[in-house]
């Protein structure tokens, strides 16, 4: 399956500050030998205002010239200290974090980490690679809060580091990397129902790997029992890697019903290739392509 767009796309993370951040950059070089030995600066300076970084590990040969993937970190300000709107959706997403709130709309400042030309490493090695320069940056520049931006979710600093030493051998489970995301869908087309039942859950963190995501859009089932489903199957690929085929069926949650899975366009941004449950007559919600509009609910 071509996945192209979506893993072609950098992995973002931005940590947030309530105060401007300080980075040394002889330090986090120091730091990240704990993490990933061969670390080193692009501009081959451990002093330098420059914060772009690479390995010699992730090198590959692209139209016969050696391409190898990057990361670097940005200080950006907060465009609108103290206003949430722009970051609700997230918000309301992040199973981890209750009172996330509080700390995010207290922060003035970020750190944009992100990678480039990455789109050709091994999936579970870009994010480990990401993880630790997140965890490397943390420990010399201590964040109020972490936006995950590649799964949309905010994620409490304490409890990605604690997670990501808990997880090391299965760093997919560490705060951040996945995120199971539930919206009500109050329109199609044109039309709008604020009283639709239908609700679409979909995974993020597996697309922007190049691996597909899961979706599902229904109604009259417990979605937080489509939530599980879909989360399980998400670490399943994160293990095994896809083994789900188009027209594959599997067991539903109830054990008598048998479900079918396909390959589809995702219903909710960012754009990316799913694989998309349907539960079938008469659960399975209709026009999916048509689908404009949904309200986030936890």
């Amino acid at each position: 399956m071509d996945n192209e767009k979506d893993n072609s796309r950098d992995y973002v993370v931005r940590l947030f500050y309530k105060s401007q951040p300080e980075v040394s950059k002889a330090a986090l070089l120091d730091e990240m030998q704990k993490y990933s030995e061969g670390f080193a600066p692009r501009d081959g300076k451990r002093d330098s205002d420059r914060l772009d970084f690479r390995h010699p590990k992730f090198v590959t040969n692209i139209g016969g010239k050696s391409v190898g993937a990057t990361w670097s970190i940005q200080t950006e300000e907060i465009e609108y200290p103290g206003d949430l709107t722009p970051y609700m959706p997230a918000l309301e997403q992040s199973w981890l974090w209750d009172d996330a709130e509080k700390s995010v709309g207290d922060c003035e400042h970020q750190l944009v980490v992100l990678d480039q030309t990455a789109s050709n490493m091994r999936p579970l090695e870009r994010l480990q690679m990401m993880q630790n320069l997140v965890a490397g940056l943390i420990s010399v520049a201590k964040c109020d809060a972490i936006y995950w931006e590649a799964t949309e979710q905010f994620i409490e600093p304490k409890s990605f580091v604690e997670g990501l030493h808990e997880f090391k051998a299965k760093p997919w489970k560490a705060p951040g990397a996945l995120n199971v995301r539930v919206a009500r869908v109050v329109g199609y087309g044109e039309r709008r129902d604020d009283d639709s039942r239908d609700i679409i859950i979909d995974s993020l963190g597996l697309g922007i790997l190049g691996w597909p995501d899961f979706q599902c859009h229904f109604r009259g089932l417990d979605w937080r029992e489509i939530q599980q489903i879909i989360f399980e199957n998400a670490l399943d690929v994160f293990e095994h890697g896809p083994r789900l085929q188009d027209g594959q069926a599997f067991t539903s949650v109830n054990s008598n019903q048998v479900w079918k899975c396909r390959f589809e366009e995702s219903l909710l941004g960012p754009p990316r290739k799913v694989i998309d449950i349907d539960p079938g007559i008469p659960y399975c919600a209709g026009m999916r392509y048509a689908v404009t509009a949904g309200v986030y609910v936890k």
